[in-house]
């Protein structure tokens, strides 16, 4: 049914019916009348639902097609479970490691201190800046979409 996939996709998306009236040009009310099964969106405006949830029209609007999404977000359990570990990351691209701060002195290897639904909250020791024998250990928060691979390394101590 249309209304029940409107609401598990705006849910989805995060944003509340005013933010998605916003986007789309129409009233909060709209949005909730199509979501309680008081009307549907024009043509017009099932395409740019469509496009802001990453759906085609007919996935959208099709009876014969569901919409499965989780309830409640959880990370990746297999990034969750290199918590505490540590590992060898390798980013999408050379920018990115720079920013995340592989730079001259560091190893190569991170401890994941925490997995979130977006970030990888990382620990890593490199040399400090304007020496070249002091040590100094840095806490970033890397992305998940720029994760391109891991490789564990050992077992938390």
């Amino acid at each position: 049914m249309l209304s029940e996939k409107l609401i598990s996709l705006r849910r989805k998306s995060g944003l509340s019916q005013q933010e998605l009236a916003d986007r789309i040009s129409v009233t909060r009310q709209t949005i909730s009348n199509w979501e309680c099964g008081q009307g549907a969106p024009a043509l017009d405006k099932a395409a740019e639902l469509a496009s802001i949830y990453h759906v085609s029209l007919d996935d959208l609007v099709g009876d014969n097609v569901g919409i499965i999404v989780r309830s409640k977000k959880n990370p990746n359990r297999l990034l969750k479970s290199l918590e505490g570990r540590r590992v060898k990351i390798s980013c999408k691209d050379k920018e990115i490691a720079m920013e995340v701060g592989f730079d001259w002195g560091y190893s190569g290897i991170v401890k994941v201190l925490e997995v979130t639904d977006d970030w990888l909250r990382i620990e890593y020791t490199r040399t400090k800046e304007n020496s070249l024998t002091k040590k100094e250990t840095v806490v970033k928060l890397m992305e998940i979409g720029t994760l391109n691979g891991f490789e564990l390394v050992e077992d938390a101590e």
